[in-house]
């Protein structure tokens, strides 16, 4: 992602666009590439528009789409559904109607008629309107029995023009996803090569549009010129200091337009099922995020475009099913901003001919699309708890905040060292009071105190988890033992550790951190980081929570306990989701799981099965040893 995404961050993708731009003076050109992007409107979308346009805005209350003004002569529709039959698209309402002679107050020989109107209709492209019209090809009276009244012949005789011609003026505009995809492609490609970029934007048109079975699909085109790059791969070298920096802000403007965006969606949808969705494609995304960002073997392929590609491909879906229930004017807004990532999914797919090169600003400008009213900056990175995003992902209110001292800069690493520099007897002295039990390091005639302060800590933190959060007895006893079990896997049951002679908070290298190794990456938002770096409680309460969450709404609810092994298969399955993300639910049992993956869950269950028996405390070997 770091040419599909962000800014250059990296000498590999340096060189890329060097030889790229030495390549315009040189190469020459391959044939254009068309890029098809897909614009769905679904039959509720098709609804609306006819509800919209037709109906006046309301599909419950009668509309007279004719009326002599005598009271003798009217139809009146309401309710209309919309189907697909073939290539046609089908609208049924009901109504009632009536033709006769007025005389005086009377209807002499009235004709009577109560049932159902249905229209066939074919869509095509307008391409001087950029939109989708619809042409009336044939329409039929029917009586609430769905037989054709003979009777009804001079009424629909008498309407038939003026009711078809009134279907007929329906439109679905598209010119707002066009224009959104004509303003944001100069933020994406051809940069500085002004010539490709007006020929792309030239191309850019309807050229189709098709029924499916859920509604229609209209394909909006565009062309691109790639050109051939000859270049003789060559490793990654070490990234230099700057180009880390690059690399950091660049993955950290990713993250939060991602956010921003999910926050939106959440806002507009309000949605159990969806929110679920929208909380595994955040938490997905930030996991491939600290998986890129490990340590990689040397030459290993550029991670970044496989990333967007995931996420997008998660996405999407969702965007499309939050848009069938929206109104209009949300629902088209939706449908440009699918048709945008679809646009740059497919432009990925090319590869670095293209230029493609997502700026901030085009970052900005996709986010727009989504949410033209907020005023916030979607790539403002902030480490703050948001309570917006913890009710979205399901976390409710924010945990307590963590009882530390307020200093001016509370998450900086030196003052802390600092503080704890001046204070060499807690890793030699007697064991400090209970409230001090973050500050601990202990020696080896200290580790049975040690160990009893934690397990009540991980005691305490888990009865908490389980009085906002109840449980069945059963699961309550799976969710005991598995904090117990993964605050030994993940830190062997400590906070700090000794480091170049200062005391400091356990930190992996890819930003997990404490007694539960919480990732500050992952959970930016959900938690305080100072809390998690310098209070075990809080970090050991924020553990509990994931752990409760995942067992909850995805083991227990994915029903893992009915795969074979039974309702331990609950711990197995939360703590790879724990471990890896939303996806990784089945990992432990499925053959074709890395080998490294597997070696994780292997210790896990070995550390379950001894919390099972009661050996927790022999934890204490992979503190002092033996």
């Amino acid at each position: 992602m770091v040419r599909a995404i962000l800014a250059l961050w990296s000498r590999g993708a340096a060189l890329a666009l060097v030889v790229t731009a030495m390549a315009l003076a040189s190469a020459a050109a391959v044939h254009a590439r068309q890029i098809d992007v897909a614009l769905r409107f679904d039959h509720t979308f098709l609804r609306q528009a006819i509800v919209d346009q037709v109906f006046e805005g309301s599909a419950t209350e009668k509309m007279a789409l004719w009326d002599d003004g005598s009271g003798c002569g009217f139809l009146r529709l309401w309710d209309p559904q919309v189907t697909t039959v073939g290539n046609r698209i089908r609208l049924v309402m009901q109504g009632e109607g009536r033709v006769g002679t007025a005389l005086g107050d009377t209807c002499l020989a009235p004709v009577q008629w109560d049932g159902f109107l249905e229209v066939l209709e074919e869509p095509q492209v307008s391409l001087d309107r950029n939109a989708v019209e619809f042409r009336v090809v044939d329409s039929h009276l029917y009586d609430r029995a769905w037989k054709k009244p003979l009777v009804t012949g001079n009424l629909w005789d008498l309407v038939k023009p003026s009711v078809q011609s009134r279907f007929q003026a329906v439109r679905i505009d598209v010119a707002p996803p066009l224009r959104d995809l004509r303003e944001l492609l100069p933020e994406l490609m051809y940069a500085g090569d002004t010539a490709r970029l007006n020929e792309s934007l030239d191309s850019l048109r309807l050229a189709r549009v098709q029924t499916t079975d859920t509604g229609l699909v209209v394909t909006v085109i565009f062309d691109v010129t790639p050109l051939i790059v000859e270049s003789t791969p060559v490793a990654e070298p070490t990234l230099t200091p700057e180009e880390l920096q690059r690399w950091e802000a660049a993955w950290q403007q990713w993250d939060a337009f991602l956010t921003f965006v999910i926050k939106q969606l959440g806002r507009d949808t309000a949605s159990p099922e969806l929110d679920q969705g929208l909380s595994d494609t955040l938490l997905e995304a930030r996991y491939d995020i600290v998986e890129a960002l490990a340590p990689s073997i040397p030459g290993a392929a550029d991670p970044t475009p496989v990333l967007f590609v995931k996420t997008w491909e998660r996405l999407a879906p969702i965007v499309r099913n939050s848009a069938t229930n929206q109104p209009g004017t949300i629902a088209l807004r939706y449908l440009s901003f699918i048709a945008a990532g679809d646009a740059l999914a497919a432009l990925e797919q090319i590869g670095p001919q293209v230029g493609l090169d997502i700026s901030a600003d085009g970052l900005r400008r996709l986010a727009r699309i989504i949410a033209p009213e907020n005023t916030e900056d979607p790539l403002v990175y902030s480490t703050e708890v948001d309570p917006e995003l913890r009710e979205l992902l399901g976390f409710g209110a924010p945990l307590p905040p963590p009882e530390l001292p307020e200093e001016p800069d509370p998450g900086s690493v030196s003052w802390w060292r600092a503080v704890l520099q001046s204070r060499p007897a807690l890793a030699t002295a007697e064991p400090p009071p209970a409230k001090s039990l973050e500050q601990w390091l202990p020696t080896r005639e200290q580790i049975d105190a040690y160990l009893q302060a934690v397990r009540q800590v991980l005691d305490d933190v888990t009865a908490q988890s389980l009085s906002k959060t109840p449980m069945s007895p059963a699961h309550q006893n799976v969710y005991r033992r598995m904090v117990l079990a993964t605050a030994w896997q993940e830190s062997c049951w400590r906070q700090f550790v000794r480091d170049g002679g200062v005391v400091t908070y356990i930190r992996s290298p890819v930003g997990a951190v404490g007694l539960m190794q919480i990732n500050e990456k992952v959970w930016r938002g959900l938690y305080d980081l100072r809390g998690l770096r310098w209070d075990i409680r809080y970090n050991g309460r924020a553990g509990a929570e994931i752990l409760q969450h995942y067992l909850k709404d995805y083991a227990v609810a994915r029903k893992e306990h009915t795969q074979p092994g039974g309702i331990d298969n609950l711990a197995r399955a939360t703590y790879a989701v724990y471990n890896g993300g939303p996806g990784h639910l089945a990992r432990y049992r499925k053959p074709g799981t890395p080998r490294l993956l597997q070696r994780i869950d292997d210790h896990f269950w070995e550390k379950y099965q001894a919390v099972t028996e009661g050996r927790e405390l022999e934890v204490s070997k992979c503190i002092i040893g033996g």
